[in-house]
């Protein structure tokens, strides 16, 4: 319950940057992104923001068949920030359901990655998903 305040506040405090941007005259809107008026910060111009949608399929774990975790890769963390947009947890039966909905970043690769994971033993499911501010 408290890991799930804090992601519910740190996705709103995430949201009131996002809205605080949005209001700056520096936020290239999606229709100037599509028609090609926004300049990128490379380029010397402002940069370009953008926020993906959520992954088409959830991070998800199912206990009841396998126990372990589900990694789906989200943007390079290099130019953006993600957050958390879906919790669901379900079937919890006792404290061996021990569930999770992580973002970190791939050592590896780089890229943001949201993961479901259910702790060995557990009998219960749950389902992650995020969306990412991009900077261009």
């Amino acid at each position: 319950m408290r890991q799930a305040l804090i992601a519910a506040g740190i996705a709103a405090a995430v949201s009131l940057i996002v809205w605080q941007v949005a209001g700056n005259s520096r936020f290239a809107g999606a229709d100037a992104v599509r028609e090609g008026a926004a300049t990128s910060e490379a380029a010397g111009g402002t940069p370009v923001f953008r926020v993906t949608d959520e992954l088409i399929e959830d991070g998800w774990v199912d206990a009841t068949r396998t126990a372990g975790a589900d990694h789906k890769p989200l943007e390079h963390s290099s130019r953006s920030i993600c957050f958390l947009t879906k919790i669901e947890i379900k079937g919890i039966q006792g404290p061996e359901d021990a569930n999770s909905c992580t973002i970190g970043i791939d050592e590896f690769t780089g890229y943001w990655q949201v993961t479901a994971a259910v702790a060995e033993g557990g009998h219960s499911e749950v389902r992650c998903n995020a969306r990412c501010l991009v900077w261009e």
